[in-house]
This record gives structure tokens, C-alpha cells and sequence, in this order.
């Protein structure tokens, strides 16, 4: 699995919402961060060079980057890696964790359950 680091992921969720985007929209996007810009196109290098990122086509000097990564693809082999990295692949520990101290309540649990129960039926 590629590995992208926080500040790629933020680059990266500006190229996933958008599909089709420049270096510009994406620091525009990122203006908040309070980032150079030559560390956005750097981040951009890196996701390139990563294959997380590619090039559809040059409009002059402006490059368009689109998404080589499914963003939900990405959630699931990342959730997956988590999930085994620290509740030894098991959901129902991650869950219960997750209730035992108090970051989800019983009643968001049970609406969770019901909802995985309308999907299985």
C-alpha cells in the first residue's frame, strides 16, 4: 500500500473532491495551511513519484493532476492496516475499545449495527 503522510493527505483530498485539478486550484484549496507554495508542488512531487497522483494532460505550463488512487480504496487497505496494527485485526475490539472509553455511546453503536444490518439484507 502507498504511504502518504498527513500533509499529502491533504493534498490528496483536494485531488480526490476535484478529479481534475492544477497546482493552483490545489493551493488555493489549501490556503488555510498556511503553506508555501513551493511546498504544495513538492508535496505533489512526492504523491507523483508515489504513483498516488498523475498527469492527465498539460495546458501550457499548467499541468492538470487527477487521482491514480481510488479514495475509498485508500480508506479500506488504511482502516484495514489500522485495525490490524492495533486491535490485532479484530473490529469488534476496536469497536468495544471505542465504547469502553467513551467515544461512542451505546445508542451510536446500535444505530451503526442497524445500519450494517439494512446493507446485509
Amino acid at each position: 500500500m502507498i504511504k502518504i503522510s498527513d500533509a499529502e493527505m491533504e493534498v490528496m483530498k483536494v485531488i480526490w473532491e476535484k478529479q481534475e485539478v492544477t497546482s493552483l486550484e490545489i493551493i488555493r484549496e489549501l490556503g488555510d495551511q498556511n503553506w508555501n507554495d513551493n511546498t504544495i508542488r513538492t508535496l505533489i512531487s512526492r504523491l507523483i513519484a508515489k504513483k498516488a497522483v498523475g498527469i492527465s494532460k498539460k495546458e501550457g505550463k499548467t499541468y492538470i493532476y487527477v487521482p491514480l488512487v481510488r479514495e475509498g480504496e485508500y480508506k479500506v487497505k488504511k482502516t484495514k492496516n489500522l485495525i490490524k496494527q492495533l486491535y490485532h485485526a479484530s473490529l469488534k475490539e476496536m469497536l468495544l475499545n471505542f465504547v469502553d472509553t467513551n467515544e461512542m455511546s451505546k445508542s451510536e453503536l446500535k444505530k451503526l449495527f442497524q445500519q450494517v444490518e439494512d446493507e446485509i439484507e
